[in-house]
């Protein structure tokens, strides 16, 4: 069998086009149809994260304000601050200097002796003051703090024994330099 194409060359241009035309918005239109069925199934998951996110800067860009109007920066240096000193606390808390050896000294069972204020400075300097129901218990107090041996000397104002009972005392001596701070 024998095929002849009788038509026109301008009408084969035509109907090649055409082809071409019909090939085009087929693959268009499923492409299309695609795109238009992703975007319906994406849209409900994408939406609400789109206002959640945009939720979210307004709340960062709200606390920014906030944040300058309480100053953080200044927070921020108090609290690193405070934690450093809690550090050094800590570490000092966990090796004891030879003053703190004091503190048995003075809180001891002690009859009739009550310490209101104790100090040390860092030369070891030390100032004690309290009260003592008698001139007794006061001397016994002195006597157990001469006695130890922490301090170097121990100085006792004259005041402290002009009364017999019901005595606000006050001591001042010098620690040992490995009691020292």
């Amino acid at each position: 069998m024998l095929d002849a194409n009788l038509i026109p060359e301008e009408q084969k241009k035509i109907i090649a086009s055409e082809q071409w035309l019909r090939v085009v918005r087929f693959f268009g239109i499923g492409a299309t149809a695609i795109l238009i069925i992703g975007i319906a199934l994406l849209a409900p998951s994408y939406l609400p994260l789109y206002f959640q996110s945009r939720e979210l800067e307004r709340d960062l860009a709200m606390r920014q304000v906030e944040g300058k109007k309480i100053n953080a920066d200044e927070i921020v240096a108090v609290v690193s601050n405070i934690q450093s000193i809690i550090s050094s606390l800590r570490q000092s808390a966990a090796n004891p200097t030879g003053a703190l050896g004091i503190f048995d000294l003075l809180t001891a069972n002690q009859r009739g002796i009550d310490i209101s204020a104790f100090t040390i400075d860092k030369l070891g300097n030390v100032s004690i003051t309290g009260h003592a129901n008698t001139r007794t218990d006061l001397l016994a107090f002195e006597q157990r703090l001469r006695g130890s041996s922490h301090f170097q000397d121990i100085t006792s104002p004259l005041a402290n024994m002009i009364q017999e009972t019901d005595i606000s005392f006050n001591f001042k001596g010098t620690l040992k330099p490995n009691y020292t701070l």
